[in-house]
């Protein structure tokens, strides 16, 4: 039964851990001050807006624009509103962390923000994304990685098929040159005989000549 609780008192901390915080701001966005929430990441803020876009199709037509701005005007979200609503967001980096901000404008001079109508659903939105945005991260770096170690085994194999070849090669010089050695061998033995043959018959002509007086 303790196991069986320990299990169950980590499985909540771990969970508690990974649970996104989203909180209440005021953001300046195209030079306009917006009241909203965001949520804030570890990820990249290349690779969140890139997950943030894709995102947020899912609810509209995204227009995206610099400063890492993505507006959808007529936004379908039931979750937050049964109306269409109007989106703006901006995601940003600073200090090594990663934020999402976003303001949706109800329509009727009237938007989302802490204790208004809509924003429990709008937190809920936005920790959705953030833990998701994490298992697509996971699985862009898992996906990295596995990438370099392809890139590095193909290095490698590379390497080994280019040493075996360099092997081959090399023992087909050595039995040639294992060939030559032979040949070699019997050209200095003829030489050999060769050589004490002549040797011999100049020792014989030399014998021959007469003596000085």
């Amino acid at each position: 039964m303790k196991d069986v609780l320990l299990v169950a008192a980590l499985f909540c901390f771990v969970f508690k851990g990974n649970a996104q915080t989203v909180l209440p701001d005021k953001r300046e966005i195209d030079k306009s001050t917006f009241e909203g929430l965001y949520v804030t990441t570890k990820i990249e803020e290349k690779y969140l807006g890139k997950y943030w876009e894709e995102y947020l199709k899912q609810y509209g037509k995204v227009n995206n624009s610099r400063g890492g701005v993505y507006r959808v005007p007529g936004a379908s979200i039931p979750s937050i509103s049964s109306s269409s609503i109007s989106l703006a967001s901006q995601v940003s980096a600073k200090k090594g962390l990663s934020q999402v901000f976003i303001f949706i404008d109800l329509g009727n001079g009237s938007y989302v923000t802490q204790g208004t109508k809509g924003y429990a659903e709008a937190e809920s939105f936005l920790k959705r994304f953030a833990e998701d945005a994490i298992l697509y991260d996971d699985a862009r770096v898992a996906e990295e990685a596995m990438k370099e170690s392809e890139k590095n085994f193909s290095k490698l194999t590379r390497k080994g098929e280019s040493l075996k070849k360099d092997i081959e090669k090399t023992e087909r010089e050595l039995l040639t040159l294992k060939k030559d050695l032979e040949i070699n061998l019997k050209d200095v033995s003829t030489s050999q005989t060769d050589l004490e043959t002549k040797k011999k018959a100049f020792e014989d002509a030399k014998a021959k000549l007469p003596t000085k007086l």
